[in-house]
């Protein structure tokens, strides 16, 4: 059986002496003290977010627009509550008990939320905000 001859390369460090020099390294350090702090202090677990106590920062009322109206004052309110760090909002569509169909302000919303990479998780609020005439959302950070 022949055995492997090994070459060593002069000029290829060993993973020792990669490590070696890592160690001492200030990047080692940091990542090194970081560790530490984390061992120490373990973060809590987050816990979710119940968004129906949250309270509505900002309302829009879409009733008598059209679709594409009501689209240009959705996508412009969502930025402006995404700049202002808000986390929830609350959209009055109406009923749509004018709309000859369906309720078209309904439709339009949900297509836009359900598509926008602002809007997060949303609901039906209480009859108090509007109840199956408006939806309430939460902002994305």
């Amino acid at each position: 059986m022949s055995k492997k001859m090994q070459t060593t390369d002069p000029k290829k460090k060993s993973f020792a002496d990669i490590l070696a020099q890592w160690e001492k390294s200030p990047d080692a350090k940091k990542v090194e003290a970081q560790i530490k702090k984390e061992k120490e202090s373990p973060s809590q677990p987050k816990r979710p977010v119940n968004y129906d106590k949250l309270p509505v920062e900002a309302v829009i009322d879409l009733l008598g627009l059209t679709a594409d109206e009501a689209q240009t004052q959705l996508h412009n309110f969502f930025i402006k509550a995404h700049k202002k760090g808000l986390k929830k909002v609350l959209i009055i569509h109406g009923k749509g008990i004018h709309s000859k169909e369906e309720p078209v302000l309904k439709k339009e919303v949900m297509y836009f939320i359900e598509h926008s990479p602002i809007a997060g998780k949303h609901g039906v609020p209480g009859a108090a905000e509007g109840g199956s005439g408006a939806v309430w959302v939460a902002i994305k950070k």
